[in-house]
């Protein structure tokens, strides 16, 4: 049985280590602080600090600080789905997933002055579990740090057969701070040992990356892994200067697979389109 809880406060919200919050909601509100005390989720597992499920949207989420374990599995910050119009600003987020992640059916978000990190970056997915699967589409993310995560933005989907979307995506006026993958679009993803290995069915288009400028902890800054019947199309990189940390031994690189886009000013690493 799950425990839920929701209580508005007038304070800053901070949710530390297993703090979970529930939002559900049909209507328009301004929720800037959001808690559930650590007390009532004790015993319970550890998950999403937050979720938000709201039907017909307009809410908006600011000046929240959240923090989880770094090693603690499936604690994604924010998980936003099925929802419109949702703004999330002003907030500083350390967990183990995660700081935000955008799930099918979200529509209209913005997302902006975020500190992320540690975590696994600001997420775009997972997408295409499930065949008959809402997509996600008109997503801002802009002016944020990300700092020490595994990713920076990320698209993820799994390698399987969908009828889902990701479209209309704006990455800009990010700094990356020692960030494993600072640009990514991972269309084979699977984070446990039984991968679907297909192709994605979900669809990638005109994504949109402006003014991303720091350092990367990998080789490769800039990866697009897009599926093979599926190909990404209408990716636009725009004044990229991303540099691995160890570029002495070894050059900075972007990957592509079955990505398709443009490059507009100066880009580094070298882009592949």
């Amino acid at each position: 049985m799950e425990l839920l809880l929701l209580l508005i406060i007038i304070t800053p919200l901070e949710i530390l280590d297993s703090g979970f919050c529930f939002i559900r909601s049909a209507g328009s509100q301004s929720m800037e602080e959001l808690l559930m005390p650590e007390d009532l989720v004790f015993g319970l597992a550890r998950r999403m600090a937050i979720i938000a499920q709201l039907e017909q949207g307009n809410v908006k989420l600011q000046n929240l600080k959240i923090s989880a374990p770094i090693g603690s599995p499936n604690t994604d910050g924010i998980h936003v789905e099925s929802s419109m119009g949702i703004t999330i600003a002003g907030s500083t987020i350390r967990t183990g997933d995660d700081c935000i992640s955008i799930g099918p059916g979200s529509m209209n978000m913005w997302i902006s002055k975020i500190g992320c990190g540690p975590g696994h970056g600001i997420s775009i997915g997972s997408l295409g579990n499930s065949f008959n699967e809402a997509g996600v589409q008109n997503v801002t993310v802009t002016d944020s740090i990300f700092s020490k995560t595994q990713n920076g933005v990320r698209v993820k989907s799994w390698a399987k057969p969908s009828d889902g979307y990701a479209r209309n995506l704006l990455f800009q006026n990010l700094i990356m701070r020692n960030v494993a993958y600072p640009i990514i679009i991972d269309q084979m993803y699977c984070p446990d040992n039984t991968c679907p290995h297909q192709s994605s069915g979900v669809k990638v288009s005109r994504v949109m990356y402006k003014n991303i400028k720091g350092t990367s902890a990998t080789q490769t800054a800039v990866k697009f892994d897009c599926s093979s019947s599926n190909p990404c199309t209408g990716i636009t990189l725009q004044d990229i200067k991303l540099t691995y940390l160890n570029r002495s031994f070894r050059p900075t690189m972007t990957y592509c697979s079955n990505a398709m886009g443009t490059h507009i000013g100066a880009v580094f690493p070298k882009s592949c389109f």
